[in-house]
């Protein structure tokens, strides 16, 4: 009766130990893709960050580009018409650069906001994981204490 105890109590201890390998391996199958999808994010704001220095570099050249202008108006009063058309031109290249950049912040804002629901929604797994994990062990330690028990007070 002993022996079939022990033998009840091991092969327990062997399934669940079997189950709680398996959690384990999706808990880093999980992490493994939580980390490739925070490496993509990483990449994605690295992309940000150069279209905004894009952006500024830009912008730098306007600045320029106007100040050339102001100077030519500045210096050459016959020159008046060429510089009216240069400025419409660079006005719409303005409003093109802009409406580029409207379009970027959006599209770059949609998709963080994907990833940010998507790194939640990640969390809320790993939450719930490693919850699975800590009922496991506990019901572990519960047949581990019990079959102590059973193994001091059997005769």
């Amino acid at each position: 009766m002993k022996n079939l105890l022990l033998a009840i109590v091991v092969a327990s201890l062997a399934i669940l130990g079997f189950y709680a390998y398996q959690s384990s391996r999706k808990v880093a199958g999980f992490q493994t893709e939580l980390a490739a999808r925070e490496a993509a994010l990483t990449t994605i704001e690295g992309e940000k960050a150069a279209l905004a220095g894009q952006l500024e570099t830009l912008k730098g050249q306007m600045d320029k580009l106007a100040a050339d202008l102001e100077a030519k108006v500045s210096t050459s009063l016959d020159a008046t018409a060429a510089v009216e058309a240069e400025r419409a031109a660079l006005a719409d290249k303005v409003s093109a650069l802009e409406a580029e950049m409207a379009r970027a912040a959006e599209a770059a804002g949609a998709e963080s906001k994907r990833l940010t629901e998507t790194i939640t929604a990640l969390e809320a797994d790993k939450a719930a994981l490693s919850e699975q994990a800590a009922a496991l062990q506990a019901k572990v330690d519960e047949l581990t204490a019990a079959a102590a028990n059973a193994a001091t007070t059997t005769p």
